[in-house]
């Protein structure tokens, strides 16, 4: 076996020692998960209350899209002939 040569700095070196300062180092700060504030909260849920009621209130109609073309136009002109009449 080979006797290591008295000027290599690494075999002696206490890594420890050069590097302590990174050792020393705190972990950057994490912040996994922060609350709203109360007013963001209360307001999602206002949104969320008005978006229902106004998807509750709508009048669907299902006969909008009619599969025949016949049937859709004699709707749509008898829908614009009561539209005529009810108008002064």
């Amino acid at each position: 076996m080979k006797n290591p040569d008295p000027k290599d700095s690494g075999e002696d070196m206490n890594v420890r020692l050069v590097h302590g300062a990174i050792w020393r180092e705190f972990a950057e700060p994490i912040e996994a998960w922060r609350r709203a504030p109360w007013y963001l909260r209360h307001s999602y849920v206002m949104m969320l209350i008005g978006a229902l009621v106004y998807l509750l209130i709508q009048v669907y109609d299902w006969k909008e899209y009619e599969e025949d073309p016949v049937r859709r136009i004699e709707r749509d002109t008898q829908l614009y002939q009561n539209k005529e009449n009810a108008a002064p």
